[in-house]
């Protein structure tokens, strides 16, 4: 996960909590640990934890006896999940790469990961790697987003980034609203060893107060910048100041909405 579609590194973590946080992630973490069982005193890993978005609805869902292990491969979003915790907590951050995690086999009760399997280069290893740190009977639980079909606030933010850099059109969001079909994501964890599997399609509708945040957050927060910074002839704040405007000409400036949409995987080892 070196590539610049997972470099959630700088000021973009900032920017990623801020603003796409209440937009796009609040009520997907919150569905993700309501849908965690885990027995008293057991252990819990989440991968790609990124600013602790989900890790902080999971601390809240389970009994304080149940120990979380939170990880990430990138130290800035870490740091950044940290600061929603304190010592009495029960809760770990450790650096780790997905796809060759530091752990034991058979080592946890249930996996968890947010919006993230869609940048591991490469996934079979991922949920290989998922599989053998579950124990026998454990449970994996992540989702990713739809198409761009489905998420309307991205898809006019993509457009509206391509067309301002058409000699080269930046390739980001592409990457977490790629990896939607079901069928191959099934194949994925049936070959990875998984069984049992629930699937549920979640479509929601996404808030925000002004279209300026929207595009704050999707442009700012986001490895897009770093694509916009590297080859778009206009400054980066221009960019915003563009993609706020095809937002608001197509939801309005203020107390917008748009539709959203999410696949959950519960994957039975």
């Amino acid at each position: 996960m070196s590539s610049s579609h997972s470099k959630f590194t700088g000021e973009i973590p900032k920017y990623y909590e801020k603003y796409l946080g209440p937009l796009i992630f609040k009520e997907y973490a919150e569905d993700l640990a309501h849908r965690v069982s885990v027995p008293s005193n057991g252990v819990i890993l989440e991968i790609a934890a990124g600013t602790g978005m989900a890790t902080r609805k999971l601390r809240d869902a389970v009994s304080s006896d149940v120990h979380i292990i939170a990880t990430d491969i990138t130290n800035d979003m870490l740091d950044m999940a940290k600061k929603k915790f304190d010592d009495n907590d029960n809760i770990e951050f450790q650096l780790a790469n997905a796809i060759d995690l530091p752990f034991e086999d058979s080592k946890f009760d249930v996996l968890v990961c947010q919006f993230s399997l869609m940048f591991f280069p490469n996934k079979i290893e991922a949920l290989k790697e998922a599989k053998r740190v579950l124990k026998p009977g454990g449970t994996f639980i992540f989702n990713v987003w739809d198409s761009f079909k489905h998420n309307d606030f991205v898809r006019i933010v993509n457009q509206t980034v391509v067309n301002c850099l058409p000699f080269e059109p930046p390739i980001f969001f592409s990457v977490p609203f790629g990896f939607y079909n079901i069928e191959v994501i099934k194949e994925l964890l049936y070959e990875a060893g998984f069984t049992e599997l629930e699937i549920a399609v979640l479509p929601k509708i996404s808030k925000s107060n002004e279209a300026r945040d929207v595009a704050s957050g999707f442009v700012l927060g986001t490895p897009v910048r770093l694509q916009i910074e590297e080859s778009a002839e206009e400054p980066l704040e221009k960019i915003v100041d563009i993609v706020e405007r095809s937002i608001g000409d197509e939801f309005g400036y203020n107390s917008l909405e748009a539709n959203i949409q999410a696949i959950v995987f519960t994957a039975h080892t």
